[in-house]
């Protein structure tokens, strides 16, 4: 099952072929736009944010224009919960930020051929303004975080946990 997660202002369905998932139907109100594309893939700017259960809680930022284009991303606060940086005033204008409840930030994973290997960066976050679908990849300054963070060990945790919760016939509120 495939459920796209992202601002709710916009209506309309599109589909996008894509290579890892196949035909794919997207809200049109869940699409995300880099103004300036994200760095490395400045050429394509419209995105949407894919969840499957299969590779939860991986979720992956599909690129729009190019159904080759795909990054794994992570909800950096789920796996990450003292995750803290400042976001610089002329991004804050850019994204349309009101407030820390208009952001979702997620991170770009890396995932080798041995998962467990598996890194996230967090010295560039992506930042996703949840009302207008306004997003941005930045990068921070001062080196507090790393480019490859290894993350295996707290996504195996979570998914143990968020198991232990099921098993135990605890429902969660999404």
């Amino acid at each position: 099952m495939v459920t796209s997660a992202g601002p709710d202002e916009r209506k309309e369905n599109m589909q996008i072929d894509t290579i890892r998932f196949g035909p794919v139907e997207i809200d049109e109100k869940k699409l995300l736009m880099f103004s300036d594309g994200i760095p490395g893939l400045e050429e394509y700017r419209k995105y949407a944010l894919l969840q499957f259960e299969d590779s939860y809680p991986i979720i992956w930022l599909q690129s729009m224009d190019d159904g080759g284009v795909c990054l794994p991303v992570l909800d950096t606060y789920s796996v990450l919960d003292d995750y803290v940086f400042d976001i610089d005033e002329t991004d804050v204008e850019e994204l349309q930020l009101g407030g820390p409840e208009d952001l979702h930030v997620v991170s770009v994973l890396v995932i080798p051929d041995d998962i467990q290997g598996m890194t996230v960066n967090l010295a560039a976050p992506i930042i996703i303004n949840m009302l207008t679908g306004k997003a941005k990849q930045i990068i921070l300054s001062g080196g507090q975080y790393n480019v490859r963070v290894p993350v295996f060990q707290n996504i195996y945790k979570m998914i143990m946990r968020e198991e232990g919760d099921a098993g135990a016939g605890t429902v969660k509120e999404a």
